[in-house]
């Protein structure tokens, strides 16, 4: 029995010296239609700039990560509710969603737009005139769109669910542009042909992981974070995606604190 007794305390002893971080699980909730930030491979596997940046930070806690495929809208719901950890998907920070929500550093900016046909004629803000716009929902295109209706006299803005489905509307002459994020548009251009840029709107959106309020991972995903930009390797995963290094003084390459509601 002493011996036995012993064997068992040994045992116990050891567990003890493993940390918990590595038996646990970071849960990451993603919009898998939005490349090239994140989008599901034919097998089933997630990829993307924002994929790439999460597995990092998962790897720099000492923990393994989860993928969840939820839509955009799905994702707000799922960080505050505890059914995920963080969530991925272009998401800018903005002071409403500071209200209930908490964010990360930012690792991106970027700038808004009006994607439309490669025929179409709309060159500025003005010339939407009387014209209809799509956006996907619960983004800030949809946001920027109803905002600026009125001013620029916006007929219409019709909300889709998928990017790809709002663009292949817009290709067909459905709509006269779609209203959202200029790298995702950009890089959707590539896969859906016959579309342009039509107007570039400086927004000064900044992306970053989203998680629920006083989520006890945020400080040590923040921390890793900006190791992960003083070290060059968020430098290299934009590289990775985008072909080209990250400019100087943007929040790809400089470390930054947990953004704060105003």
């Amino acid at each position: 029995m002493k011996i036995r007794a012993f064997a068992l305390s040994i045992a116990l002893a050891a567990a003890t010296l493993v940390p918990a971080a590595f038996a646990e699980t970071i849960t990451v909730g993603a919009y898998p239609a939005n490349p090239p930030w994140e989008y599901k491979t034919e097998t089933g596997d997630f990829e993307g700039f924002e994929v790439d940046v999460a597995r990092e930070v998962a790897k720099r806690l000492g923990m393994e990560i989860a993928f969840q495929d939820l839509g955009f809208q799905a994702l707000f719901a799922a960080t505050s509710s505890g059914r995920i950890d963080f969530a991925i998907s272009s998401i800018s920070i903005t002071n409403e969603r500071l209200q209930n929500q908490s964010f990360t550093q930012p690792y991106y900016d970027s700038d808004g737009t009006i994607v439309g046909r490669e025929d179409s004629k709309v060159a500025t803000l003005e010339e939407l005139d009387g014209k209809t716009i799509g956006v996907v929902a619960a983004t800030t295109g949809e946001a920027w769109a109803k905002e600026n209706a009125e001013e620029y006299g916006i007929a219409d803005i019709r909300s889709y669910s998928a990017q790809q489905d709002l663009l292949l509307d817009v290709r067909a002459g459905r709509l006269e542009g779609g209203a959202g994020e200029i790298a995702g548009f950009q890089y959707a251009m590539t896969q859906v042909p016959g579309l342009k840029i039509l107007v570039r709107i400086p927004t000064g959106e900044r992306f970053a992981m989203m998680t629920r309020k006083d989520h006890p991972l945020l400080e040590e995903a923040n921390e890793a974070i900006s190791a992960m930009k003083e070290d060059g390797t968020m430098a290299a995963i934009h590289k990775t995606w985008f072909g080209v290094d990250p400019d100087e003084g943007t929040s790809t390459v400089k470390a930054m604190s947990i953004p704060k509601p105003e």
